[in-house]
């Protein structure tokens, strides 16, 4: 799972970076690496809205071994920073099946500021989401949001919440972000994991039991 709007952090210039799911090298290249790794990918990229000239969205994709199962369109914009006026919003919930080998779940997707309303949260888990994965941009100075927030979402619900959080700062971002990616269990506990520090940056690895 990648943080929102990886390739690029939260921009002014989003129109600069649409891209669409057949031709553009982020949707292609998450979609290469799922199906060379026979893995579910989820990353937050800039996609292209062909709807009169508007705004392109913030949005979600999930990829199963190269197969586009599905995209999540950011529904609730942070308007604090302006990301109304360089982004559309969506207006659907989101989730899928996700079954490998003999694992089945069903997951469901929100991005950053959807965490801050619970609602969403509740809607996803009454479609029979056991994980909700939030790819963010949060930033340093609301660090202590970001792990309450995630964990209350799980324990509202009873189930898994794993948040996903860029780290660094990116040459078009607002500000920069502080990492702390985490997971918590359906009874508020953080899920203990392990962090890999590559040349490319950092990955946090955790196992779940959803039995």
């Amino acid at each position: 799972v990648l943080p929102e709007l990886f390739t690029t952090g939260f921009t002014k210039h989003s129109s600069y970076f649409a891209e669409n799911e057949y031709s553009g090298i982020s949707f292609l290249t998450l979609k290469e690496i799922s199906k060379k790794r026979k893995n579910l990918i989820i990353g937050g990229l800039t996609e292209e809205n062909k709807g009169c000239g508007d705004k392109p969205f913030n949005t979600a994709v999930v990829y199963n071994s190269g197969k586009l199962i599905g995209k999540y369109r950011k529904i609730h914009l942070f308007k604090y920073g302006d990301e109304h006026l360089y982004y559309s919003a969506g207006d659907k919930i989101f989730t899928c099946e996700f079954e490998r080998t003999k694992f089945k779940t069903k997951i469901g997707v929100m991005l950053c500021y959807d965490l801050r309303f619970p609602e969403t949260a509740r809607e996803i888990m009454k479609q029979g989401a056991e994980i909700i994965f939030v790819p963010s941009n949060f930033p340093d100075e609301r660090k202590e949001h970001w792990k309450t927030l995630l964990k209350a979402r799980a324990i509202e619900n009873l189930c898994y919440v794993a948040g996903v959080n860029a780290y660094e700062i990116h040459n078009n971002c607002i500000d920069g972000k502080f990492g702390n990616s985490a997971c918590y269990d359906p009874w508020g506990n953080l899920v203990k994991g392990k962090t890999k520090c590559l040349k490319e940056g950092k990955i946090f690895e955790f196992e779940l039991n959803i039995e």
